[in-house]
């Protein structure tokens, strides 16, 4: 019997991944791959939007970043989702790692983005869209929104930087959460593998991040590092890879709500 191999990425920035890798979509990690692909201002959108039209298998998102906020965003976001142009919005969320002054988290920070992400959990309870998030240092923050994150048809963490608690916490607030990882696993980040092993199986996701976060040794990350990623992911539950993709595959397609 013939297997079929089905990569799943939950997290792919095009634009600056055509930048490092002009023909990226000319080396697929299979021909089934499937991909969520996200925009931060209008320019990328619609570059994004191009270089989608080579790859069937993405769906496009736009968000306004933690750590680009801007009202040309929030201008653009709304005129996408009134056209249907969109199949979820983010990344929204909180960017408090502290690195750069405006990502200190204190109060005028925190009142500013609060604004921004407000705004984009309205209109995606609106518009009834999947919202995906974007949390560094933040993830109480969110969980306190748990009242209207319930509304949501599904929430997706990228690149979820939380503890098994955390994420159970927001499965007990009744949110319709799915939490994604990437090569962080592939550095052995134990909160990662914790929850990854821990988690029910039907709430993890996989993503690259592509180009970002790449794997040590690498300049950047490219779109077959998600094989590696589901993999590690299928040994951590003791699953054989091609269970796990298709469990990765079918929590995609509910995440993104494709499910026909």
């Amino acid at each position: 019997m013939k297997i079929v191999r089905m990569q799943t990425d939950a997290h792919v920035h095009l634009p600056p991944l055509a930048e490092k890798e002009a023909d990226f979509y000319l080396h697929l990690p299979d021909p089934n791959w499937k991909a969520a692909v996200v925009s931060h201002n209008p320019e990328e959108f619609e570059t994004s939007s191009a270089l989608g039209q080579l790859l069937p298998g993405c769906i496009q998102g736009y968000g306004i970043h933690p750590q680009g906020l801007n009202e040309k965003g929030r201008e653009f976001l709304a005129f996408l989702v009134e056209r249907r142009r969109i199949g979820f919005i983010g990344e929204a969320g909180f960017e408090f790692f502290g690195d750069r002054p405006e990502w200190i988290r204190n109060e005028e920070n925190l009142k500013l983005q609060r604004e921004f992400f407000e705004f984009q959990l309205a209109l995606a309870i609106e518009a009834s869209l999947p919202l995906l998030i974007h949390s560094r240092k933040a993830t109480d923050i969110i969980l306190g929104y748990a009242p209207q994150l319930r509304r949501l048809p599904t929430l997706i963490f990228h690149s979820w930087p939380g503890r098994i608690y955390d994420a159970q916490a927001f499965l007990k607030k009744g949110v319709n959460a799915f939490f994604s990882f990437g090569t962080p696993l592939l550095r052995q980040a134990s909160h990662g593998l914790e929850c990854c092993k821990a988690l029910p199986e039907d709430r993890i996701l996989s993503e690259t991040d592509a180009p970002w976060q790449p794997p040590r040794g690498c300049g950047w990350t490219k779109l077959d590092h998600i094989i590696p990623i589901s993999r590690l992911i299928a040994s951590v539950r003791g699953l054989q890879p091609e269970e796990m993709e298709l469990w990765l595959r079918k929590n995609f397609d509910k995440a993104f709500m494709l499910e026909h």
